[in-house]
């Protein structure tokens, strides 16, 4: 059976694919209404716009707008026309419009409000706005160009000149007076010619119609000529139209004696209107007026791609009252295309349903095999169910879901596709047509997708066309294998889809699954022939490639193509790409880790290295462009030794990684050598499009890189190495593992890894924690490796940083901090010496970490260290036992010996220097004991010291300074003695002698005193007084006894001698004096007695006598001035008294006020300022004596 065989109605009529306002035909408006398909969808619709229109029966309403919106593809405009058809009950083929509806409505309510509407009087004027008005939206008419699309049709509709409302002015009057008739007959007398057809020429025929007028109209010459002469074309106002509509309305129902509707139905208004603010004020207010006119008589109704909130949002301003009026608002969608496709081209026969039901249960499998899309967004699929097959059959299931958004974007791309509506409408021919090149194929047969391609062209721009028959001219070339008939269909394929990729991914699987033109293809031969077709085409570029996509190429594209696939890049920049999408990107590990460590490794791409140099293992990835990846494995495994060669996968991944990182290089480089900027606007987007092609490129690049990675094959250090792992990180991770197996041979050296360099400091302290040497762990083989490097240094000093750099390197590759650890441990086990600037460095030096790692490393030597002899050692314990006092803490170690002996030494030279500073520097009249010995100590003691960089010389010359050094030590008790305890017995006897030396004059002649202050004297100049010290103590109180007397017997007297010398004072003031003389001497004398008071507290605290001989010299200086001061006072009190001087009248001003804060910027500004105050001041002084500024 073929397929034409499968349909209820003919595959081959001719159906109406694009409904239009003006195609009026009998047998259109037939079929259209006979075929036309109420989905669920609008029955919905049917209900609510009958609801709504119904109502205005029983009531007048103002609300007489129906607005329907949808997208392409929604059937709006159909819908619209439908309701052209019904509304006025137009009678087609012998049957009112309503009969068509009867049985497609499901809702009986719903047809009962059909027959009460249609059985009403109505018109309708179904126009289209755009092609109506839309060049009327330029120049002075742009303001009221919807309201005059308006005018026309409903002035047409009446049979009059829409054109020209000059015109259709003249024919509304002449219709008002009921001379329609008698005035066109009589204008066909006089001119010969029917008024209608020499109407849209008046001027020509302007004396025929003057004429004309003045018979039928009863003008005067001049009226009729004045109104030929200076009437325009002026659209009428919105007021007076809508009183013309009501007229009409009125005047139909009188003629009819029944009700009456007029319907207003514009197609395309959203798009006509746009963003137009004054168009849609001409609407609002338009249908406002007609509601507020008409009463409900009168509907407007109109299609719009969007929902009226959305044109009120675009438009803005306030524009709420068309939301009122438009009351009726109908959405309709896209999705019931395919049920309007299935029952008007597909509805299959009864008798044929279950043959088709009984093959797809025998293929069900394959058919879900067969469409199985990958990577694509939109829920595509074949078919769901043994229905849907029959239903859909030979068409698939995710065709109907891909061809609306085809349809739009052709639309949206094209100019020549602009008309094109991508609903029902279009859709229903394009399948219409595919299905007939398949209607003689056997059952089984499929409608490939490019099929749509050939029922669409007609639509597309010329130059896709040009495209598709250079190819097909190609194609049919039997001289050119370039090109292969297949390649034509898949080339039509990919421009149906080329601005969908969203929905369906491009890809050779993809593309394969829309070629499939048979239920029983064989997908993998399929795919494999598409594969090739694909490649031919993009070689001929036809095609471009982006990673797995391929996209359809314009004839400029193509040229472009060309231009770009001729620019020459060095396959070095590809690798060099490679590398850093691998290792920037998708494994940018620049170390490996195992345990505690991390071993470095450089890396490469074929032979190029990435990043800087670390002189770690190597690491290197081997592309399709390299010999290499071609070899066997045993060539790789002999040419792996001591490296990782990690061999992309070119079976798994192909070689397109390469090419779209070379499609992508010469694209960039192609870019930046052109001016942009003065290319068209056309070239430009088109190499906007190939920089974003370039970088999908990258990104599909990056992506099948991983996979090849994830597939590579690995060789490593001469072995190939199977890894089960597959994704790029294990695969490279794995092989890095086993290569520092291979490369860092003594890797596990390190058992005893340290947590960092605080873990060093402990070991030099010892403090840190370790295993016992020589039980074969604490990093033991570490350190006799270390050892060994040190022993065999014989010639030139070797660093710690010369042994990090070894150890770090192969094949060690232990961490910087564990190779510190080891050379700590190496120190403190007393194995090896650290030198920095010629000295051995302390273990125990708490800066001496730093000399292990980092730039000071570099800095310190390290050397083998030798044992010392074992008597020197000896001995120098004995004498450090000596110098201390103290045998039992000596340690026995040389390290420790060494540091103990340096400590004792520095600190007793500290020590010696210190009392030196303290008390030797100083010149003194009696100098403290043991200067000899504490200089003959600091000599022999830095002597000494002075090797101690060396510690094997430290202890030769500490030894051979045997008798100095305990010479020194036993001499040094008595001094640290002194200093200790007899010190301040020494300082006092001193303040003793200095105090007996100033009151000598008092002392003579006093025993005790004279053999006390010569005992002390022979005492405090003795070189060593340390025996006698203790005597001072009481030789200087037997001292202090005999000057205490001599003091207390001179202070006795002196207080004798104050209370003479105020008796004195008040005899000279009172003697032989008047009674006013004696009042101004009492006052000296009151203040005299007071200041005895305090001179009598001095001598109470005088402790010598010279002190006391002084205070008496002063005690009869005060008494003279005591005279004078009386005499003084006595004069000043006879001189006779002075009046009191009058009181000064002074007044006070604000100083802000008189001197306010004031800008000033020339000199006259300046002196008008202190004019100013000048008058203020003076004015204020004229009537006071003072002024005073506050």
């Amino acid at each position: 059976m073929q397929i034409r065989d499968l349909f209820e109605k003919s595959i081959d009529r001719e159906i109406n694919g694009v409904v239009t306002a003006g195609a009026t035909s009998e047998d259109i408006l037939f079929q259209e209404l006979d075929e036309y398909v109420i989905t669920h969808e609008l029955q919905r619709h049917f209900t609510t716009f009958f609801e709504n229109y119904d109502r205005a029966f029983d009531a007048p309403t103002r609300n007489i707008g129906v607005w329907i919106s949808g997208f392409f593809g929604s059937g709006k405009s159909h819908f619209l026309k439908m309701l052209s058809y019904l509304l006025p009950n137009t009678v087609v083929k012998g049957r009112p419009a309503a009969d068509y509806f009867r049985d497609k409505l499901e809702n009986p309510m719903v047809q009962a409000q059909m027959d009460r509407a249609t059985s009403v009087l109505t018109e309708s004027i179904l126009f289209n706005i755009d092609e109506k008005a839309g060049q009327l939206k330029e120049a002075e008419t742009a303001k009221t160009a919807l309201l005059r699309a308006f005018e026309s049709v409903f002035f047409e509709h009446r049979g009059f000149y829409g054109e020209d409302f000059k015109i259709a002015r003249l024919e509304n009057h002449i219709e008002d007076s009921g001379k329609t008739e008698e005035f066109r007959a009589v204008f066909e007398r006089i001119s010969g010619t029917p008024w209608v057809n020499a109407r849209k020429k008046y001027s020509f025929v302007a004396d025929d119609i003057v004429d004309t007028m003045q018979e039928v109209l009863d003008m005067s010459d001049t009226a009729a000529w004045n109104w030929m002469d200076e009437a325009k074309d002026i659209a009428f106002s919105i007021e007076e139209f809508a009183d013309i509509v009501n007229a009409y309305i009125e005047k139909r129902r009188a003629e009819t004696g029944k009700d009456f509707r007029l319907l207003f139905m514009a197609d395309e208004i959203g798009q006509f209107i746009g963003s137009d603010v004054n168009l849609m004020l001409n609407l609002q207010t338009l249908v406002e007026t007609l509601g507020n006119t008409c009463q409900g008589r009168a509907w407007v109704m109109v299609t719009s791609q969007e929902a009226i909130d959305d044109i009120v949002m675009v438009v803005g301003n306030d524009f709420s009252k068309i939301q009122g009026r438009f009351a009726t608002r109908l959405s309709l969608s896209s999705s019931s295309v395919d049920e309007v496709i299935k029952r008007r081209v597909l509805d299959k026969k009864q008798a044929v349903k279950p043959l088709l039901e009984d093959e797809y249960n025998k293929q069900s499998a394959v058919l879900k095999n067969l469409f199985s899309f990958e990577g694509s967004k939109s829920d595509l699929i074949g078919y769901t169910t043994e229905s849907d097959f029959v239903d859909t059959y030979p068409f698939v299931g995710y065709q109907f879901k891909i061809m609306p958004g085809i349809m739009k974007e052709i639309r949206r791309h094209g100019t020549s596709a602009q008309h094109m509506s991508t609903g029902e409408r279009s859709m229903l021919a394009a399948f219409q047509e595919s299905a007939k090149h398949i209607a003689d194929a056997k059952i089984g047969a499929l409608v490939p997708f490019w099929r749509f391609y050939d029922a669409l062209a007609s639509d597309f721009e010329h130059g896709i066309n040009q495209v598709v028959d250079r190819c097909r001219r190609a194609a049919e070339d039997e001289t050119n294998l370039r090109v292969q008939p297949i390649d034509l269909a898949v080339l039509k394929l990919l421009y149906l889809i080329r601005y969908i990729d969203k929905d369906v991914r491009p890809t050779a699987a993809n593309i394969a699954i829309m070629m499939a033109d048979s239920i029983e293809a064989d997908t993998i031969a399929l795919r494999k022939e598409i594969k090739e077709a694909l490649d031919r085409l993009v070689a001929e570029n036809y095609v471009s490639r982006q990673g797995d996509r391929y996209m359809f190429l314009t004839d400029e594209e193509q040229d472009i193509a060309r231009e770009i696939s001729n620019t020459p890049i060095d396959s070095a920049a590809i690798t060099e790409r490679i590398a850093a999408l691998i290792f920037g990107s998708i494994f940018t590990q620049t170390k490996i880790s195992r345990g505690t460590n991390n071993f470095s490794f450089d890396r490469f791409v074929d032979g190029q290295q990435y990043g800087s140099a670390s002189n770690g293992m190597e690491l290197e990835i081997i592309t399709i462009a390299n010999e290499l990846s071609e070899v066997d494995d045993a060539e790789l495994q002999l040419k792996s030794s001591g490296k990782a060669l990690v061999v992309l996968n070119n079976d798994y991944a192909g070689t397109d990684y390469y090419a779209a990182l070379r499609n992508s290089a010469q694209i960039k480089k192609y870019a930046s050598t052109r001016n942009q900027s003065q290319l068209p606007k056309n070239t430009r987007d088109i190499i906007e499009e190939k920089q974003r092609e370039a970088k999908i490129n990258e990104e599909e690049a990056k992506s099948m890189l991983e996979d090849a990675l994830g597939h590579a094959r690995c060789a490593v250090d001469g072995r190939i190495v199977s890894i089960s792992a597959n994704s790029p990180k294990q695969v490279l991770e794995t092989a890095l593992d086993q290569l520092v197996d291979a490369v860092y041979t003594k890797a596990a050296y390190i058992t005893d890894p340290v947590e960092g360099y605080n873990t060093v400091v402990s070991i030099l302290s010892g403090t840190h924690q370790t295993s016992i040497e020589g039980m074969g762990s604490g990093n033991e083989r570490a350190l006799d490796e270390m050892a060994d490097y040190l022993r065999l240094q014989v010639f030139g000093a070797t660093t710690v940083g010369d042994a990090q750099r070894k150890f770090q390197a192969k094949p060690y590759g232990w961490r910087e901090e564990d190779i510190a650890g080891v050379v700590a441990q190496l120190l403190v086990n007393q194995r090896a010496r650290l030198i920095v600037s010629g000295q051995v460095c302390d273990v125990h030096d708490s800066g001496l970490v730093n000399y292990l790692h980092g730039k000071q490393a570099d800095k310190a030597e390290l050397k083998q260290r030798k044992a010392t002899d074992t008597n020197l050692m000896k001995r120098a314990r004995e004498i450090l036992g000596d110098f201390k006092d103290d045998h039992l803490s000596i340690p026995e170690d040389e390290d420790s010996l060494v540091a103990d002996i340096k400590a004792t030494l520095n600190e007793s030279l500290n020590n010696c220097r210190t009392l030196n500073q303290t008390y030797y520097a100083a010149m003194r009249q009696w100098p403290y004991p043991g200067k000899d010995v504490v200089e003959r100590g600091v000599h022999v003691l830095t002597e000494i010291l002075e090797a101690q960089r060396d510690p094997e010389a430290l202890l030769d010359v500490f030894v051979k300074n045997e008798d100095d050094l305990l010479d020194f030590a036993e001499d040094m008790q008595e001094v640290q003695r002194f200093f200790d305890n007899q010190k301040r017995l020494f300082d006092d006897a001193v303040k003793v002698l200095d105090l007996v030396k100033e009151e000598a004059t008092y002392l003579e002649g006093n025993i005790e005193a004279k053999i006390a202050t010569e005992e002390i004297t022979g005492i405090l100049q003795n070189e060593k007084p340390y025996g006698k010290i203790a005597k001072l103590n009481g030789l200087c109180e037997n001292l202090r006894k005999a000057h205490n007397v001599v003091v207390e017997k001179r202070r006795h007297a002196l207080l004798d001698f104050a209370k003479e010398t105020l008796g004195e004072v008040r005899r000279y003031a009172t003697e032989g004096r008047g009674e006013k003389d004696l009042e101004a001497a009492q006052k000296v004398v009151s203040k005299a007695e007071q200041e005895l008071q305090v001179k009598e507290n001095a001598i109470h605290a005088a402790e010598t006598a010279t002190k006391l001989d002084s205070l008496k010299t002063q005690l009869s200086e005060w008494r003279d001035r005591q005279y004078v001061l009386i005499d003084k006072a006595i004069s000043e009190s006879k001189v006779p008294a002075h009046d009191e001087p009058p009181a000064i009248k002074e007044v006070r001003l604000d100083r802000a006020k008189v001197c306010p804060a004031k800008l000033l910027k020339t000199e006259a500004d300046v002196e008008a300022y202190v004019n100013d105050i000048r008058a203020q001041l003076l004015d204020a002084l004229s009537a006071s004596d003072a002024v005073r500024l506050g």
